[in-house]
Order: C-alpha cells, then structure tokens, then sequence
C-alpha cells in the first residue's frame, strides 16, 4: 500500500481526539449536572472555544467558503450580523442565564424555560421544547454526518455512505464516555485547529496569487467580477432586501440554539463569562472572515475552476503544489474539527431533553444514579442512530440543510423566549409557549409552503419577528406567574 502522508496525519489526529475523550471520562462524577454541564465548573478559555466551535459547524468550513466562492465580498454581511450576535449573547444574556440556571438548578434550556412557570403552561413549555430539540437537532446532526460524509468522499474518494459511519462512530465514542466534559474539552482542540486552518489558508493562497493588490485584480477581472467586489452582490431593490435578510438574518438563530447556549450555562462564575465573551467574539471574528476569504481567494487562485465549491478545502488539501501531505491532513482534520465539535455537543443536548426533560421531568419517574447514566448514554446512542439513518443516502448541500432545517427552527423556537425570558419580568409561560409554537411553525411553513417568499426572504427572520410578537402580546394578554419553587437553588460553584 502506498503512504499517503494525508491520511496518516489524519488518522493521528482523530485517535487524538478520541483519546481526549476516553481521558476525560476519568473525571466523571457519574451525575447528570456532571454528563450535561461538567458540574458548571467551565472556565474561559474552555466555554469560549467550546461554545464557539459548536456553533460554527460544517457550514462555515464546507457552506460558507463555497458560498463566499460564488457571492465574494457580500458574503462579509454575515460576520458583521455574526460578531454582533456573539457580543450579544456572551455580554447581555449569558450571566443572566448563567445565574439562573444555577439558581434553579436547571440543566437543559427547556428546564431554564419552564421552571419559572407553574402548572400546565411550565409543563407544555417542557413538552414543546422537547419537541423541537430533538425533532431540529436530530436533522442538524444529520447534516453533520452529510458533511463528513462529503468530506472524505472528497478527499480520500471513499464512499459517501462509508463517511457518514466513520463521522458518526468518532463522535458517538467519546460523547458516550465522556459526557459534557469530554465534549468541552475536545470542543476547545478543534476550535483551535479550525480557526489556523480558516486563518492561514487564505493568507497562503493570496500570497501564491502574487500578493493582495493581485488577489484583488484577479476577483475583479473573473467573468463575476462585478458581483464578487460589490459588497451588495450585485442586487438591488427586492433581490438585496431578501440578500440582506439571509445574510444578517442567520445570526437571529445564535440565542436560540441549545447547544450552544448550554454551554453558558456551565460557565464558572461572571468573571470567566466577561473574559469568555472576549475570546470568542475574537474568534468568531477571525473565523468567518478568514472563510469569507478562503472562498474568494480560492476563486482566484483556482480561476474559477472547482466543480463542487463546498470541497475547497479538500482540494486545497490534496495540492502538494500548495501544502505538503502531512498539511494536508491537518486541513481535513480542521474540517472534521467544524463538524464533530457541532455533532458531539447536538447529541448530548437531544438526549439530555429525552432522558432528563422527558424520562424524568414529564414523566417523572424517580431513577437510581446508575440507571440514570444508563438512560443518558443510551439517549445519546439513539439520537445518533436516528440522525445516522436520515443522512445516509442524502448528499443534500450543507449549508441548505443547517440553515433550512436546524439553524431556523431552533432559532425562532427558542430564541425569543430565552431572550426575553431573561431580559422581561413581564414574560409568561403561555406568553412564552405561544411564541416557541409560533416560531417553529413558521419556519417550517414558511420554507415548505411559501417556497416563492422564502427565495427572496430567509424563513428565520419572519419566524423570530412573529415568535417574538407573539409572546410580548401574549405576555400582556394574561397573568404573570409567582416565581415557581418546584426546584431547590443549586449552592454557586463560583
């Protein structure tokens, strides 16, 4: 068999992070708070990087840079509404939630949503949650199979079937074993690898280019090149309103993901969530731009010459013109980093709303420690499964299926009610269960139904503006609840 310096690297990075994992495991506490939150004991650096490369999934790596290929500058809008959303939710709403979540004891966001409330509206805030978690996340880690499953059929022209399993099974191993904490901690590996990889590969092609004042000489003459220049795309009237609304409408949906904002709730203390905010506004930052970059430089350098713009990186990564061998399985493994840094912290939030919303909350039925942990890693093995046979066979585009599917429903379900749940006192649990019904419901209809509206006007806008609507009237329109005692405070880790 011929060595293949690509594939060696790789292979050592992927036993790395499974290592990590299997490691961490060795500081289990074998407790729910410890599987789902790492005791709320996550310092700056860890919830930064953490929260960040859950976030930032296959679509930045893979959707981003092809798209930023075919758009050019206009794709920038994006990490200008990005930068704005990360500020927003690390300064305004994450010690908010943060001390709430401590306060009742909560560990999952539809226990932060529904626990204020008392009798049947707490109670249907839980059930819808559930609902929407594990119906929206099911299909988001789908999507990250669907891009490992793009990844390695790209660069090592395996089967695409075959990606998806050897995606799932890296990801399913250590989450299992190593809940939240090994999720964390591997989490803050990739996102190191992913934002020098983001980072380097356009300062690299542009100086292969021949310079900055070349790279942009050489988008401008490109047969686009009007449209890859203009920060607006070309588009004027309708056709920018319905750009601008995709472009500054996706960072709606940063509040209202569970999986990343779970990861503010196992924040320390205030002191790490000030420094955390630092950290990963700047490196959401680098990240975006240097996708953005990475498209258009590609463009460039390539000469408009790639078939499939959403395996750039594979490309890149298989030019010995461009990155040695063993370079080059670093790249892959910046990509596989995006993905399972998303994947990972996606399953353990699903299978905490099944196993603790669902099992024990709704349910309520009272289990030993051990069967609990039981039921926490059987959760997370079935949500895997379930996500594992929705993307094999589907080689749907990346950035469609996040953002028509995950990125939307999530945002506009629970988006407006953890913000103003945490922001107005006013806020009611049928203010709130209203608004999570409406925000999902138009999301999907609005997709689905209105096919013609959503080519000009991203589902996610409409949906959270309706949701948020909804709440504020609904909230005004019946009685506020007494603050609800059916958990004890947790004593501050801080």
């Amino acid at each position: 068999m011929q060595f293949d310096p690509v594939i060696v690297s790789f292979t050592l990075y992927t036993f790395g992070i499974i290592a990590l994992g299997l490691y961490s495991a060795r500081f289990s506490k074998q407790t729910d708070s410890d599987f789902f939150l790492a005791d709320r004991g996550l310092g700056a650096w860890v919830s930064a990087l953490s929260s960040s490369a859950s976030a930032e999934s296959g679509w930045v790596t893979l959707g981003l840079v092809g798209v930023a290929y075919q758009t050019g500058l206009g794709a920038m809008w994006v990490v200008l509404g990005t930068f704005v959303a990360f500020l927003f939710n690390w300064f305004v709403l994450a010690w908010r939630l943060r001390d709430t979540a401590a306060k009742q004891g909560a560990l999952t966001i539809p226990d932060v949503l529904s626990i204020p409330y008392h009798g049947l509206a707490g109670q249907l805030i839980r059930c819808v949650g559930v609902m929407i978690i594990v119906s929206m996340l099911v299909l988001y880690v789908a999507a990250q199979l669907n891009a490992a499953g793009t990844t390695f059929n790209g660069i090592f022209d395996w089967k695409y079937n075959n990606g998806v399993l050897l995606g799932f099974a890296i990801v399913v191993v250590y989450t299992v074993t190593g809940g939240f904490r090994a999720v964390a901690w591997t989490d803050v590996v990739q996102g190191g690898f992913m934002i020098l990889t983001i980072v380097a590969l356009p300062i690299l092609l542009i100086v292969k280019i021949g310079g900055p004042v070349a790279f942009w000489e050489g988008l401008a003459n490109d047969p686009a090149g009007a449209v890859l220049t203009d920060p607006y795309a070309g588009k004027s009237g309708l056709a920018l309103l319905g750009f601008l609304t995709l472009w500054l409408g996706i960072p709606l949906g940063n509040a209202g993901q569970p999986h990343v904002m779970v990861r503010l709730m196992a924040v320390r203390d205030r002191a790490a969530v000030l420094r955390g905010g630092v950290i990963a506004s700047v490196w959401v930052l680098m990240l975006f731009s240097g996708a953005v970059f990475l498209g258009m430089a590609a463009r460039v350098y390539f000469k408009g010459g790639l078939d499939n713009p959403e395996q750039t990186l594979m490309v890149i990564a298989r030019d010995t013109q461009l990155v040695p061998g063993f370079l080059g399985g670093m790249i892959v493994a910046a990509v596989l980093a995006a993905i399972c840094s998303t994947a990972d912290s996606q399953l353990l939030v699903a299978a905490s709303s099944v196993s603790h919303d669902l099992i024990v909350r709704i349910f309520g039925l009272d289990l030993s420690r051990k069967a609990r942990m039981i039921l926490d890693r059987s959760a997370v093995i079935g949500i895997g499964l379930l996500a594992l046979s929705i993307a094999i066979g589907n080689q749907q585009s990346v950035f469609d299926f996040v953002l028509d599917y995950g990125w939307a429903g999530l945002g506009a379900g629970f988006g407006p009610a953890l913000i103003l749940t945490l922001l107005w006192r006013r806020t009611t649990g049928w203010g709130v269960l209203s608004g999570m019904i409406v925000g999902v419901v138009t999301a999907i209809v609005w997709r689905w139904q209105l096919p013609e509206w959503h080519a000009q006007v991203y589902n996610l806008a409409p949906a959270f503006a309706f949701s948020m609507l909804t709440i504020l009237v609904v909230s005004l329109l019946t009685k506020p609840e007494e603050p609800a005692a059916d958990r004890k405070p947790e004593k501050s880790k801080a």
